[in-house]
């Protein structure tokens, strides 16, 4: 009985597998009308199209508010996916740190093809290429503080420490 099904399967499966197209790949991958029926089960996996609408996946990490897996529309740009990522988390601003937040975007065989600070692709969106299926996107906040008077503070407590080191040791 098996055998007949998976004969009947081969009968009805040789057609569409004859017919089939080799990857072209300078055609871009989607996934028309493939997210309708999927399922969400996690936190971490986003879908943001319509329906019957061709798709990419494109995986958001760093330090974004909803890092994840995001199913979204083919042609929709960076700065719509990190719009829809909840933008760069950022924590409690103090008057003595300078912030940037750093877009880079990597792509599967190719590495990073595309790197810059969120000022700079705010005012060239021109030169931000365009998505592609499984490509990454790493948003990084990186934040440097100047040296303030806690600082100076706690380099003097150190040199006074280190002082009373040597001085108890004579």
């Amino acid at each position: 009985m098996t055998v007949l099904r998976a004969l009947a399967l081969l009968a009805l499966f040789a057609p569409l597998a004859a017919s089939a197209q080799p990857l072209d790949p300078d055609r871009p991958v989607t996934r028309l009308g493939q997210s309708e029926q999927t399922r969400n089960n996690s936190t971490g996996y986003y879908y943001h199209h319509l329906p019957g609408e061709a798709t990419i996946q494109v995986q958001v990490e760093g330090t974004v508010l909803y890092p994840g897996l995001y199913e979204v529309a083919l042609g929709t740009d960076l700065r719509r996916v990190l719009a829809l990522a909840g933008g760069p988390r950022f924590d409690v601003r103090d008057r003595q740190s300078d912030r940037r937040v750093e877009i880079r975007v990597l792509r599967p065989n190719a590495g990073q093809i595309y790197a810059a600070t969120l000022a700079d692709a705010s005012v060239n969106p021109n030169v931000i290429p365009p998505l592609r299926h499984e490509d990454t996107m790493l948003v990084d906040v990186i934040e440097r503080r100047r040296f303030g008077w806690q600082d100076a503070a706690t380099l003097i407590g150190a040199l006074g420490t280190f002082a009373f080191v040597v001085q108890s040791a004579r």
